[in-house]
């Protein structure tokens, strides 16, 4: 029994590795708080214990490099060790060109260097590899990079291909999926929240976008502690913002969500029940293999 209790439990961890930072293996010390749409989760870091898995994987990974060495890298991450983290994601990137999260955290360890150009063709690689990860939200980190690499007043509707405010008040159009691109967007959010610096007007861009979606998915009250925080990151939008009833129009072909070149909008839903099915298929497969254990022995003289 023990042994099908450990079976189960790594299974599950296989399903859910790579949510939130690509982990291949949970990081010791590093807890996130997965939250649902209207608020935002927190990060808590045990330095000791990431400190400890730095120094073990370090030894590791320079002993043989190998792909979950990107572990490491998201290590030096979370501890703002970014000089380190680059050198070493660069090392990794060159082996394996084709493994999906060495490449998206390579990605990330040139944009927290300051470095978005050079991130982008990476992450466009990342996406041609795995456009589902991440609830399939990853085109709008592409459209961040970009953003930011042209500089002057951040556009929030660029960052997620929908222009949500056509006359500065909000409107809800039909043929849109607003609960899917609130489920991309809020999942951005906090995916960046632990790296943003404090005064970051393209982050608070993207926090506009968050609670206009929310607004349009009815959480009013949760949009405007949003907004209020988007102005706090130091974007400022220009027209009236106001949190109320929104209007209705049907002009659908205005408002088509925009793919990021090369990605494919995958609906988390679709990869949930994908993960769920093979988890249902896996418990099968070791009750089965239980039954039969249990039979034999049974029949044993």
């Amino acid at each position: 029994m023990r042994i099908v209790i450990t079976c189960l439990f790594q299974c599950y961890l296989i399903l859910t590795a790579n949510a939130c930072m690509n982990f291949t293996e949970r990081i010791p010390g590093i807890g996130i708080e997965d939250v649902e749409f209207y608020s935002l989760g927190e990060v808590e870091i045990d330095q000791e214990l990431v400190a400890a898995f730095i120094a073990e994987k370090k030894i590791a990974c320079a002993g043989r490099m190998v792909p979950s060495c990107s572990d490491l890298v998201i290590a030096y991450l979370f501890t703002k060790e970014y000089e380190s983290a680059l050198l070493l994601s660069t090392e990794l990137v060159s082996e394996f060109t084709d493994e999906y999260n060495v490449v998206i955290t390579h990605a990330a360890a040139l944009e927290l260097n300051g470095k978005p150009a050079e991130a982008i063709p990476f992450m466009e690689r990342a996406l041609e590899l795995n456009s589902g990860s991440h609830k399939g939200s990853e085109w709008i980190h592409l459209s961040l990079l970009k953003e930011r690499v042209r500089g002057g007043v951040p556009d929030p509707w660029a960052l997620i291909g929908v222009k949500l405010r056509p006359d500065s008040a909000l409107m809800f159009r039909s043929h849109v999926d607003y609960k899917q691109l609130l489920r991309q967007v809020h999942f951005q959010v906090n995916d960046r929240r632990f790296f943003t610096p404090v005064h970051d007007p393209l982050y608070g861009a993207l926090l506009f976008t968050y609670a206009d979606l929310l607004q349009l998915n009815h959480y009013r009250s949760q949009a405007k502690q949003i907004y209020d925080l988007a102005k706090a990151y130091g974007f400022s939008y220009s027209g009236p913002v106001k949190v109320e009833a929104i209007s209705k129009v049907d002009t659908p072909q205005e408002l088509e969500v925009q793919e990021a070149p090369g990605a494919e909008l995958s609906r988390p839903e679709e990869k949930e029940r994908g993960i769920s099915t093979v988890l249902w298929v896996v418990l099968g497969l070791l009750a089965t293999g239980l039954v039969l254990f249990l039979w034999s022995k049974r029949k044993r003289p």
